[in-house]
């Protein structure tokens, strides 16, 4: 009792994988253009916008469009199971598995270079407001 046909499963599952591919590739060009116009934005109105936002957002982005092309190319092997089909994969899943390692890796760093930077901020908040308080009291003493 085999409720759908293997041709009916083929087109389910090319279907399914053109979809992958497309969110994929929609989610890469999307968070690609919102990258360069938070560049274009931050060199021209708002200099304050950390450059570390971009770099995390760009990165946990194109982490996720790698996934979805992943998933497409192991789909794809599945309807067509060649020896050159599965080195292909291989390849391909490989080197997109290379990417995500290295781009997680950066934005690790780049959280790292985040928390330093707000940590320098604080203290020097700290610094200032110890000085104000120190002038202020001078000024106070001197009354």
């Amino acid at each position: 009792m085999n409720l759908l046909s293997h041709e009916t499963m083929e087109v389910l599952v090319e279907f399914i994988w053109t979809i992958f591919a497309y969110i994929g590739i929609a989610v890469m060009v999307v968070w690609w253009i919102k990258a360069v116009y938070l560049l274009v934005y931050r060199g021209i109105v708002d200099h304050k916008i950390p450059m570390w936002k971009i770099r995390i957002k760009l990165g946990h982005y194109l982490v996720l469009a790698l996934e979805f092309l992943v998933a497409k190319d192991i789909l794809e092997s599945i309807v067509n199971p060649s020896y050159q089909e599965l080195i292909t994969l291989w390849a391909i899943v490989t080197i997109r598995t290379v990417l995500s390692y290295f781009t997680n890796k950066e934005i690790a760093e780049v959280k790292e270079e985040m928390k330093a930077d707000e940590e320098a901020a604080e203290a020097e908040e700290k610094r200032m407001a110890e000085k104000i308080k120190n002038v202020k009291t001078k000024k106070f003493a001197k009354k």
